[in-house]
């Protein structure tokens, strides 16, 4: 429905900015990501396990809390059925701002590590290998002096493309 790619909006820290790099609100992508991990960890019941990763006033006010996350589940209920394109600004700017309301500097830091590490697994695949197969590429791995399986692969790919080019 927009026109503009959505940009993040920087975090703002509660007492001072720390050196190094920023940390950033959401985007569209990482809500449609995380809205698992972000729906658990809104609750106002898990501020009792986890105190410091939450504001004071989200922690001490019931009603206030739980307004807030009704705002924050509805949120990330809609803009997860939407494609990306179809999803609001304002929308996401007040999802964006509820979360800064509910985590402290340490909970959204918290946040932001956990959803990196939903990005790193999205973008990995996992197959599973015989015994027999396994064998073969530790011992092309001490062969070749090579340090990872992703190296093994990546050099028999190399080899499988050389050979093939050989043939043309």
């Amino acid at each position: 429905m927009e026109e503009k790619e959505y940009v993040a909006p920087q975090w703002s820290y509660d007492f001072y900015e720390p050196k190094g790099k920023r940390m950033r609100l959401l985007s569209i992508e990482e809500v449609q990501l995380s809205s698992r991990l972000l729906n658990r960890n809104v609750k106002h019941t898990n501020c009792s396990t986890h105190p410091e990763r939450y504001k004071s006033n989200f922690k001490a006010y019931v009603p206030y809390a739980e307004k807030i996350w009704l705002s924050v589940c509805r949120a990330i209920r809609n803009i997860s059925a939407l494609p990306v394109h179809a999803v609001y600004h304002h929308d996401m700017d007040a999802l964006n701002h509820d979360l800064s309301l509910i985590f402290s500097d340490t909970g959204w830091r918290w946040i932001r590590k956990e959803i990196s590490q939903l990005k790193k697994r999205s973008r990995k695949s996992r197959f599973e290998l015989s015994a027999d197969l396994l064998d073969e590429l530790k011992s092309i791995m001490a062969r070749e002096k090579l340090t990872t399986f992703d190296a093994v692969i990546d050099y028999l790919v190399t080899l499988d493309k050389d050979l093939r080019s050989d043939e043309e």
